[in-house]
């Protein structure tokens, strides 16, 4: 996606999802097709045609599903708009109706995704490291300051940078809607410091500890007398 010069609206509230979950931070700049301090580009969703062989910059990412990559604008489906008067003339993702892109992640602190033309019928699901599932939907979204699902090819309350952040790790997110459609230029993020090891590494690290205790022990017992 180009970067260019913009007039941006922030929107950074916490959104709390349901009774007892989880908070997600959640950050909209209008039209913000650079990113944000600290991301590393994930993908532009170059390549193609199918999902899995959309280019991914860093590794620990894959795409899967039933979503479609597209260039342009068509009936069903709205290149996002980067100013009232531009939009992505790249290729970009886009899920619609009925339809899902399921993105596995290694550990990440926060996830970005430069969205276009909100709709309320769009849904974000993070799959989160501590075990727990967070739906967002885009009319949760167009209640927060400063966006909008009213699905507006050109505005910047329904087109720009959307970040998320949770109080665990994300491993993984759901993307689908249930109308047409939901549009996304690309995806950034920021990997997660100090992850938790998964199950198999904890057993492997164990056993590793108590193999060199074991060395340790046997290097300090005292030499046989003759």
């Amino acid at each position: 996606m180009k970067s260019t010069t913009l007039t941006a609206l922030v929107g950074a509230t916490a959104l709390c999802l349901t009774a007892g979950t989880a908070q997600a931070a959640v950050t909209f700049i209008g039209y913000q097709t650079s990113l944000t301090a600290g991301e590393s580009l994930v993908t532009g969703f170059e390549g193609g045609p199918t999902l899995a062989d959309v280019s991914f910059l860093e590794s620990g990412y894959s795409l899967t599903g039933t979503a479609t990559l597209f260039t342009g604008t068509t009936r069903v489906s709205a290149a996002p708009a980067t100013s009232a008067g531009t939009r992505d003339t790249t290729q970009y993702l886009s899920v619609q109706k009925g339809k899902s892109a399921t993105l596995d992640t290694p550990l990440l602190s926060s996830i970005s995704f430069y969205i276009g033309s909100l709709d309320s019928w769009n849904s974000f699901t993070f799959n989160l490291a501590n075990g727990t599932t967070q739906v967002v939907t885009g009319a949760a979204l167009g209640s927060l300051p400063g966006m909008s699902a009213n699905g507006s090819q050109t505005s910047f309350t329904t087109n720009g940078r959307l970040t998320f952040s949770f109080d665990s790790a994300i491993d993984s997110v759901i993307f689908a809607s249930s109308g047409n459609a939901l549009e996304i230029g690309d995806i950034a993020a920021i990997t997660a410091s100090g992850a938790i090891p998964e199950p198999a590494a904890w057993t492997m690290m164990i056993m590793g500890f108590g193999g060199m205790g074991s060395l340790l022990r046997r290097r300090q017992l005292p030499l046989a007398r003759a």
